[in-house]
């Protein structure tokens, strides 16, 4: 074989190389760029997803609050209840959507609270702090929403709250007990 024809070669081979190596690159490098418009879409949905989560146990909250309001106002209502369960379980539903844990149990637990929220006052005598601990309860759930959308930490509960919560734990495990005692057959 001459030397022009190895140098030939040699330059076809190396263009060959080049164009492979090339079209590999152009291949990975949009493998890439759909990996990164993928990851982006998902990010992109996650956050829409939070958001409409957000808005929603924000606005459930506003609504039970307004349920509360027109409640003590004496504005009787045949559904009132029935709406009342509806937006706790609204607000239970965005719950389950949020990463942190300590919101996430906040706003069960005060679902749970205003879901009993007979029980904020039946170890107590004047009935009359019930709807100030109900409202405590519903601006708590505000404040914790607020802090949450700020990045803030998740604010430890006030005496009120704690106080509320802890007089609906003690009303529904007497409802309980009271409930399997009946059920229980005499003897």
């Amino acid at each position: 074989m001459s030397a022009e024809v190895t140098v030939g070669w040699i330059g076809a081979l190396s263009g060959l190389g080049g164009a492979m190596v090339g079209a590999a690159g152009a291949i990975w490098a949009s493998w890439l760029q759909r990996k990164h418009e993928r990851t982006q879409a998902h990010e992109a949905r996650e956050a829409a997803q939070h958001d409409a989560a957000y808005n929603d146990a924000v606005q459930a909250v506003l609504r039970i609050k307004a349920l509360f309001r027109r409640k003590w106002r004496d504005a009787h209502e045949e559904d009132w209840e029935h709406q009342l369960y509806a937006e706790l379980d609204r607000l239970r539903l965005a719950a389950l959507s949020f990463r942190s844990p300590d919101l996430r149990e906040r706003l069960e637990e005060g679902a749970e609270t205003l879901r009993a929220w007979q029980g904020v006052t039946h170890t107590r005598q004047h009935r009359e702090d019930r709807p100030r601990l109900v409202n405590r309860t519903v601006e708590h759930l505000l404040t914790v929403l607020g802090d949450y959308r700020r990045g803030e930490a998740i604010p430890q509960p006030p005496e009120e709250y704690t106080d509320a919560r802890d007089a609906v734990l003690q009303y529904i495990e007497e409802r309980e007990d009271i409930a399997l005692h009946f059920r229980e057959p005499n003897a």
